[in-house]
Order: C-alpha cells, then structure tokens, then sequence
C-alpha cells in the first residue's frame, strides 16, 4: 500500500529512468515531492490582447482567423505567423524556429495563448512559450496559477507538475509540526492546506497565507534548534580544563600593542575558558581590526594547556596567509603550527595527518579539507573558523565532532548591526572589537564622475610607477544589458590604454586554484593592476596595494564598498578609494558622499540598514551560510524576530516537554542531532 514515504517511482508516469533524473533534484519519495516547492508561478487568468502586458507571462484564449505563414529570416531564424482574433482585437501569435507548427493550425481553431504581448505596426503580437487547443463546448483543465519549479535535464514542467498533483493526495500524512495554539495564536493555515496551494494555489491570497505559514514555521524551527543546541553546548561541562590562562607571556613578544578592543575581546575569551562551560563565541570586526590576533590568542592558550587547535579559512590562499600570520606570532613559544590544503601531494598529505593524529601539531590551519573523514586530531580543544559567511552550520559541526566539545570561536568579517549580529547568530555569545590597531592609516576616499575616469586612470599609473599595486572593481563580469561596466572589457581597455602595466583580471566564473594562481601573482607584484568583481571584498592582504577603484560605485551597497576599500591600506603606505559614478546627484550621490566621510563599519552597515532595508543589505553572502527552503533572511526578518520571541517564549516555558508539542520536538532534535 502506498504512502508519503513510497518511492515516487510509485507514481504513474515515473519510471525508473525518470526517477533517476528526478533524484538529482532531491526528489526520490512521495514525501519529497510533497515538499519540493516551485520557485515562482504563472497568472493564467484569462486576458484580452490588450489587457497583456510586454514584461509578463499571460493567457490568452482566442481563435484562428486565416492561414498561418513561415518565413526565414536572417540565418537559421524562421518565424511563424497565425492570425487570431480574441473576441475585441486582432493580432498575430508568434513563434519561433519551429517552422513545422504552420500545419497544426487551421482557420476557426480555438486556442489558448501563453506568452507575452508587444504591439507591432499597430497588431498585436503574442509572443507564445506554449499553446494549447482548446476543444469546443469543452472547459480547459488549466490552474489560473500555474506552479514554475526548478527543473533538471530530462525533466519537463509538465512532469513535475503531473507528479505533485498525484502526490497531492497524501499530503493528509504529513505530520502536522505546529500545535494548535500556535496555528491560532497567529492565524496560520494547517500544514495540509499549506502544501497543496502552495503548489496549485486557488487564489493569490491562498498562495500568500501558505507561503506565510510555510515561512513561520521554517524560522521557528530554526529559532528553536539553535536555541535548543545553544542550551546544550552551555549546559555541557567543559571536558578540557584550562590551568594556564596567563598571556603575559605571547603579547610580551609582539611587534606591537594589542588595541583596547582586542584585550576586551580575549578578556571575554578567557572568562569563557575559565567557566564551567564550553565557549561557543562570535568575534565581529571592522576592516583591519585585528580578529586574527584575538584568534592566534585563543590557539596559544590551548596548545599551552595540552590541547590542539584548528583554523579553517574560506580559500586556501587565506588558509596560508593566516598559517603564515601564526607561525609568525607561535613559532617563539615552541607552538608547532601545519597547514592541510587541497593542493597538497598524498605524500606531504599523509605526513600532515600521521603528525597531526600524534600530537605532533598543536596548532592545524586548513580550508574544508580539515573537515575531511581521515583528519584525526589526538586532542582537539580549540575550533576557530574564519566564518566569512562561507561555511555551512555542518561543516561547523563536522570540525566540532572532531573533538570532545572543543571551545569553538566564529570570526566574521562583515561588520553587522549587533541587533541583526544577534537574530543571525542567535546560537553564539557575540563579542566586538570595536577599535582599530594603531598607526593605521584612513584610506583616502573620493568620489567622482565618470568624465574624471582618464585623470583616474593616469593617477592610477602613476602609483605602480611607486612600485604600488591597483584594484579596480566592475558591477559584471562581461558585456551586459545594464551598460554597466565589465571586468573582460575594462581589462582590454587598461591593457590598452597602459600597456607598460601588468593588467590581470579575476572574477567568481574562474576555478578556485586560477582564483589563487592569480592572487600569488598579485601579491607578488607579478601582476600589477587587478580588474575583479566583488570576489576580493574579502581576502588576503596585499601590503602593496594602494589604489582601489570602483566602477559603477552606486551599484554597491555601502557595507560592501567599505569592505572593498578595506584591501587597500593594510600597511604604513598612504592609500586612495575611488568610487566613479555616473549619478551627480541625488539618494545614490548622498550614500556615496556619507561613505566619503565615514570610516566606521558599524555605523556604515547601520546606514546601509536604513537606506536599503534588510532584504537588499543582507545580501547572499551574508546569511547565505544558512540554508532554507522557503524562508528568506532578505525578505523575511520580521518574521524572524517574531519566531524568534516564540522560541524564546517556548524554551523558557518547556512547552516542548507537552504532548502538543511532540512532532516539532522530534523534528528540531533530528535537526540537530544531539
């Protein structure tokens, strides 16, 4: 007998060849299709020609009123024209390359139309994706709102869409997750209901009321897993006991002073190191604050009470700027500190690890290859990951369970109001460095118009002439419809214009090792002027670069241009920000005049808030390391915060504990595996 849990092979139509493709999309049972949510839909109602608009799907019923005609145009383009008439305006439907359509239409022929409207020459044209014959005295079987799911090689819309509608009937299996005092308390559809309109709506406001239920309930399950997992990382008693927490000895031989928010920092950290518990810590800095000193602080006072330590960075070529940066600070205090990175050979690989699994390395910096099962550490104490919003909260986990509960610090390299910092990682205690090290120089920083771009550009020459290196930032990758500029041509461009520079460009298209090739290469002067997209927002430090110049400046966000003008001035050389921009004046002119004058990424990523609101400030990359199937941190935070106070409200009252409550404990604990 059939049920939510049965292969969709079970459904008629599905073979085990369509099953195969379909498994690509995640979708192998029953229950799978149930929940695998279309990503957009269709407006069928029926519409007039002139009722239709050029930028939006519409149906439109009418009939064939003469004979159709095909033509060659151009090369390899033929167009299909039949004449129609929709009751009140004549027109043509058009389609194109499919010259063989001329005979399946015929004069008096009833059809439905779906595709967009233009008025050419003074005729309507309807531009078709689709048609469909419509039988006489026969009603069309067709959703007013039509589901768009993601699709995968093989598979059609239509077989998609077949398959839920017969999966549809076991949606009454599905667990109900929410009690229902909460489904009342904020007027919420049942789960049932949620999930057949959520694939074939009756209405927009039926769509709207299952996607707001759906949402609800995806952020109150994740305000409850990190709060019930916050409760148990607090409420396990620490297993590594920390006897030395004396640091005199590692800042006595720094080249320099730690700042005032870098000792208030590690002061928190050793109060987390002293307590009963385990730390579970998030460290946010502005640009250049110095949140590897505070991580280098934490390693050296693991590794001196017996305990090993790992870092895992985002790129490899970060993995070896930080393992350069530790080896520099620990190396004075006997504190072995290896590097695992994917480039390595089997040989330098497996010595890594047999010294690693020894205890010969206290202290192991990698990327996602430390995560690896064959990475085995004799007595992990101290997880650092240099966050960047790139690490899925599992790949967090993989690195915890490689320990018994290891302390475990977050770096995070975006400034981020403290109040969203704590809906955002409302699993970890938040620390601040809040000052930057002294004699750090203030990036000089400009804005201009784009008729300023040559006397840029010759000042530009002018600082690698120093022996100085240049970014020079562009909104895309290559020519697009925006008329914005593009990394490919401006390169052309400055290879052009300055062929005495050494011009490279970088951007998020290329492999990661080209990605690296081509940094080494930067930084050491190889390559002299730099044409990227945002992909060196964040990075390594290149004591060199002097110059960063944006493009097309009012397309960024002001958190992201102060993170770009964060790569230049990370050394004693006097450094220059320059953002052209097209727009004189006005709202775009304002933000970038504010940036202008404001150093602080705090109060830069505040006004950003404000001006562009949550949805466009935290951006992909920011909560992007947070994986939702229908909620959205960009679109969704009011919600977010009421889930939030919920969960609260639930784990203070051990409501978890009641009958009522049973499905969604089970589903939060099976989350988050404890």
């Amino acid at each position: 007998m059939l049920d939510i849990s049965s292969g969709v092979s079970s459904i008629k139509g599905i073979g085990p060849a369509k099953s195969k493709l379909l498994s690509k999309l995640g979708i192998n049972t029953i229950k799978d299709a149930l929940l695998y949510f279309p990503r957009d839909y269709q407006d069928l109602s029926p519409l007039t020609f002139r009722q239709g608009r050029e930028d939006q799907i519409g149906a439109f019923p009418c009939i064939v009123t003469g004979t159709p005609v095909s033509k060659k145009y151009k090369r390899s383009l033929y167009i299909t024209k039949v004449p129609v008439f929709d009751g009140q305006n004549k027109g043509y439907a058009i389609f194109f390359n499919q010259p063989y359509l001329q005979k399946s239409f015929y004069p008096r022929q009833r059809l439905l139309l779906i595709g967009k409207v233009k008025k050419a020459f003074g005729n309507f044209e309807i531009l078709c994706s689709e048609w469909i014959k419509l039988e006489k005295n026969k009603a069309i079987e067709l959703e007013s709102i039509r589901p768009i799911y993601s699709l995968t090689k093989g598979v059609s819309q239509n077989l998609i869409r077949n398959m839920v509608k017969s999966a549809i009937e076991f949606a009454s299996e599905l667990n109900e997750t929410l009690p229902n005092s909460i489904l009342k308390r904020y007027n919420l559809l049942p789960l049932e209901e949620s999930i057949k309109n959520i694939h074939f709506p009756k209405s927009f406001e039926m769509l709207e009321k299952a996607r707001q239920r759906l949402i609800f309930e995806e952020l109150l399950i994740f305000q409850l897993s990190t709060g019930v997992f916050r409760s148990f990382i607090r409420g396990q008693t620490r297993k590594n006991v920390y006897r030395i927490l004396d640091l005199k000895p590692f800042i006595s031989k720094l080249p320099f002073v730690p700042t005032s928010g870098q000792v208030n920092v590690i002061k928190d950290i050793i109060k987390d190191l002293n307590s009963e518990y385990i730390m579970n810590r998030l460290v946010q800095g502005d640009v250049g604050s110095g949140k590897t000193l505070v991580a280098c602080a934490a390693l050296y006072l693991a590794a001196k009470n017996g305990f090993q330590g790992v870092m895992m960075a985002p790129t490899e070529i970060l993995a070896e700027q930080h393992h350069r940066t530790l080896q520099q600070f620990l190396d004075a205090h006997d504190i072995n500190v290896g590097i695992l990175k994917g480039g390595m050979s089997k040989k330098e690989r497996d010595a890594c690890l047999t010294r690693l699994k020894k205890g010969d390395i206290d202290v192991l910096v990698g990327t996602h290859a430390v995560i690896q099962e064959d990475v085995e550490f004799k007595r992990l104490g101290m997880v650092i990951t240099d966050e960047q919003h790139r690490f899925g909260v599992k790949q967090r986990e993989n690195l915890v369970k490689k320990g018994q509960y290891p302390d475990v610090l977050v770096m995070s390299a975006t400034p981020i109001p403290r109040t969203v910092a704590m809906v955002l990682y409302s699993d970890l205690d938040l620390s601040i460095i809040d000052t930057l090290p002294a004699g750090r120089q203030k990036v000089e920083t400009y804005v201009v118009q784009d008729h300023m771009r040559k006397r840029v550009y010759d000042f530009m020459a002018s600082e690698v002439k120093k022996g100085h290196l240049a970014y020079v930032v562009c909104p895309a990758v290559e020519e697009n419809e925006l008329d914005v500029v593009n990394v490919e041509e401006h390169r052309e461009y400055l290879q052009k214009e300055y062929p005495f520079l050494k011009v490279e460009m970088l951007h998020g298209r290329m492999k990661q090792d080209e990605k690296d090739m081509i940094l080494k290469k930067f930084l050491s002067k190889e390559i002299q002027v730099l044409v990227a997209t945002t992909v060196v927002e964040v990075g390594v430090d290149v004591p060199y670069a002097t110059l960063m110049i944006v493009e097309n400046a009012e397309r960024f966000g002001l958190a992201q241009l102060h993170q770009l003008r964060g790569r230049v001035g990370r050394s004693s050389l006097k450094s220059f920000c320059i953002l052209i921009s097209g727009f004189a004046q006005g709202n775009a002119r304002e933000r970038l005049n504010f940036l202008m004058n404001c150093h602080d990424g705090f109060e830069i990523s505040q006004k950003d808030l404000e001006l562009r609101g949550p949805g466009e400030f935290l951006g992909e990359k920011q909560h992007g390391f947070i994986e939702f199937k229908y909620a959205s941190f960009t679109k969704d935070l009011e919600t977010l915060k009421i889930t939030q106070q919920l969960a609260q409200e639930i784990l203070e009252n051990e409501y978890l504990s009641l009958a009522e409550y049973k499905n969604l404990k089970d589903l939060i604990y099976s989350k988050i595996n404890i």
